[in-house]
């Protein structure tokens, strides 16, 4: 099935995507929606992307200069479905009237491909002037590229910028197996030092974006440094979303983004982006948006929401240290120190590795009475603490709570 992409006026591409061109031998008159009424030329194209192959219809109008772009409904495909792609494209455009005929691109010199790519309107950002009364439309004929003002803001379809990471430049870059190789492996060393080491994390992933700027996963790893090693949340932003529009869905950036949302106070911003990594069925942690989820509602003031978030989330995972600490605390908020101490103790239970979970631990047992429990808690704390700062606080919070 196709459907027009109204976003999309061309087909902007480099000769090494193109896998198949056909051009209509005849004009029918055609009645396009949306635009006037004339003789049109068809192009069926089939391109090859970092992540398949997908067959694109596009119509031009020569009295009008206008142009219908068409998308197949199921988006890219492996090379071995190609075939069938490329005859489902074909059957749709023969039923409008046109006549097919196989410009045989690929077994063309390399100037007559360059030559076809610089004129035929289906390879430009927009189409071109109308052609003069009795002009004939072909690879030789066809006017240049508008240079109208709205030609500058043109923006790609979801499908075609798969192809293409720039939305607003002449063509897509090639990436070449050996780059997305040297990308990979530059990706990788930029997550092996996203904790020890941002500044070397960071040129890592500018390397990776170096040989493939279509890496979504580098383009998160970048958001990640700028977002908590170097607190640029605007640039952060940028990166975040890039990853976004690369790659669908990426509920792992979507999550972070809703991160950094919070930590701008945007909350419903937050809550929004948290949700749609919600819709993803196969985020594999889910528990993450729906605690950071309920966190935001905390932070608005809706603590029923809240609640009902967070709970959720420890349901999932049984194991969610984040969450009962959460929980403790937004009810330790309420002043409900039944539910409060409740939690901190789950969070203690299922995370006795973490000094803090002792800590929260120690504190409501001395507030509700219970000296040895919270005594035992402190020094527990005092055992399992990583740092000085960790330690002392807890020494002094035992001396403090159980004089």
């Amino acid at each position: 099935m196709y459907s027009i992409d109204e976003r999309l006026r061309g087909l902007p591409a480099v000769k090494d995507q193109v896998v198949q061109l056909y051009q209509s031998l005849n004009a029918p008159h055609l009645a396009i929606p949306g635009r006037k009424a004339g003789p049109a030329t068809a192009f069926v194209l089939g391109l090859r992307g970092p992540s398949g192959f997908a067959v694109f219809v596009y119509l031009y109008l020569q009295q009008s200069g206008e142009s219908a772009v068409y998308v197949p409904s199921n988006g890219t495909v492996p090379a071995e479905q190609f075939q069938g792609e490329e005859l489902e494209a074909l059957g749709f455009v023969e039923s409008m009237g046109f006549m097919m005929d196989n410009l045989n691109f690929r077994g063309r010199p390399p100037d007559e491909q360059d030559a076809i790519i610089r004129t035929m309107p289906v390879f430009m950002r927009d189409p071109p002037p109308p052609a003069p009364t009795g002009s004939p439309l072909n690879g030789n004929s066809a006017g240049k590229p508008s240079t109208g003002a709205h030609a500058g803001v043109v923006q790609l379809g979801k499908l075609f910028s798969a192809f293409c990471l720039s939305l607003l430049v002449a063509g897509c870059a090639h990436v070449s197996e050996k780059d997305l190789e040297q990308s990979r492996l530059h990706y990788e060393l930029a997550v092996d030092n996203l904790v020890k080491s941002p500044q070397v994390a960071m040129q890592e992933t500018d390397e990776s974006l170096t040989y493939d700027p279509n890496n979504a996963d580098a383009w998160h790893v970048k958001a990640l440094v700028l977002h908590h090693s170097f607190g640029r949340l605007e640039e952060a932003h940028v990166a975040y979303m890039k990853a976004l529009e690369l790659k669908k869905p990426f509920s792992e950036a979507r999550t972070n983004l809703g991160n950094l949302y919070m930590d701008q106070k945007r909350y419903d911003d937050a809550i929004a982006s948290y949700q749609l990594a919600l819709n993803d069925v196969l985020y594999p942690t889910p528990f993450i948006p729906q605690g950071n989820m309920g966190w935001a509602y905390f932070k608005k003031g809706d603590t029923r929401q809240a609640i009902d978030f967070l709970s959720s989330s420890v349901r999932v995972n049984p194991r969610y240290c984040l969450g009962y600490l959460q929980l403790g605390q937004v009810y330790e908020a309420l002043s409900n120190v039944g539910e409060s101490c409740k939690y901190f103790s789950r969070f203690r239970e299922h995370c006795p590795d973490r000094p803090d979970a002792w800590q929260r631990d120690g504190i409501c047992l001395a507030n509700v009475g219970n000296k040895e429990g919270a005594g035992k808690a402190f020094d527990t704390c005092v055992l399992k603490a990583g740092t000085d700062d960790q330690r002392d606080l807890c020494k002094q919070l035992k001396e403090q709570l159980l004089k």
